[in-house]
């Protein structure tokens, strides 16, 4: 129950910021040009690797690592990147050693990266 309650909480705030700040349906990233990827497309390509290889807690350092507080590009890639997480089993999670309450963290350190104050 408490896990079906933070799933519901990442997708309220995902949701909330691809709507409010990007006037979106969803946090989607797109890539803009596969053959001139910019810094932001070129970051959501790493994220999406570290992803594919399991290795989230790699990821996750890489998109603090990059993050720029001016950039929203990267607000909607963070964002992205915390929704595709949730979607993932507890035992995908698991075996790359996070958890829900990790998402849950990350998401709550870019949001008030950000300014971004939800409550």
């Amino acid at each position: 129950m408490h896990k079906d309650f933070l799933m519901r909480q990442i997708e309220f705030i995902t949701t909330a910021v691809a709507e409010l700040i990007f006037n979106k349906p969803s946090s989607s990233y797109e890539v803009q040009s596969e053959v001139r990827q910019q810094e932001s497309d070129l970051l959501y390509v790493l994220l999406c690797k570290a992803l594919e290889n399991k290795n989230i807690n790699e990821a996750e350092n890489l998109l603090f690592d990059m993050l720029e507080e001016n950039n929203s590009e990267h607000l909607l890639i963070a964002t992205d990147f915390y929704n595709l997480l949730s979607r993932m089993t507890d035992d995908e999670l698991q075996n790359s050693d996070f958890s829900r309450k990790e998402i849950e963290r990350g998401l709550k350190e870019v949001r008030a990266l950000y300014g971004l104050h939800v409550k």
